[in-house]
């Protein structure tokens, strides 16, 4: 009977203990790859209306997390996102061409295990979009680089395939300045240190 009460009270115990915060905790750092997908005003580049383009993103971060009971997570982390998004309007003689070069991120985030090996969290941030736009009249090309500041959140599940090493999927919406706005689902690799 005792052995009996034993393994009932152990095994009362293991869910809490199994989604303890502290297990997501530490430095980390992981690469990711997915869908980017850039809203835009075509003013921008020498048009009327809005578009969208969509290309292959992928990226990287590094970022920690620190456990602050024993079901929730907070952490912070930077990042640095590219595309070959590009997208033109017109044609070589009058038009315009849009390409996205870069994004900095720098995010905090907050989390709660939802299993023993699963984290769900969400991000809010400060990212920065580097973007060139050309527009060309008459066969003359003006050509700008700018640098768009914005808003981001997200959403996402991190999954732990090893002690050190996670599986994540996420989705993230920024809007910055100028019309421009971005949707971006993710997936990624990464290992926590």
């Amino acid at each position: 009977m005792r052995i009996l009460l034993t393994l009932a009270a152990t095994a009362a115990g293991t869910p809490a203990l199994a989604q303890d915060a502290s297990e997501f905790q530490g430095p980390r750092a992981e690469a990711t790859i997915g869908l980017d997908q850039l809203r835009f005003d075509l003013a921008n580049v020498g048009s009327d209306g809005r578009a969208k383009q969509s290309d292959l993103g992928y990226g990287f971060a590094i970022g920690y997390d620190a456990a602050v009971t024993p079901k929730l997570l907070v952490g912070v982390e930077g990042g640095v996102n590219l595309s070959d998004l590009h997208a033109i309007t017109g044609d070589a003689t009058d038009g315009g061409e849009l390409r996205q070069r870069r994004e900095l991120t720098l995010a905090g985030r907050i989390g709660t295990p939802l299993t023993a090996n699963t984290l769900l969290y969400g991000k809010v941030g400060y990212a920065n979009l580097q973007v060139r736009e050309d527009q060309t009249v008459a066969s003359v090309t003006d050509s700008q680089k700018r640098d768009l500041d914005g808003v981001l959140v997200g959403a996402g599940l991190e999954v732990k395939m090893t002690p050190t090493a996670y599986w994540k999927s996420e989705y993230r919406y920024t809007n910055y300045a100028d019309g421009y706005s971005s949707n971006k689902v993710l997936t990624g690799v990464g290992i926590r240190f």
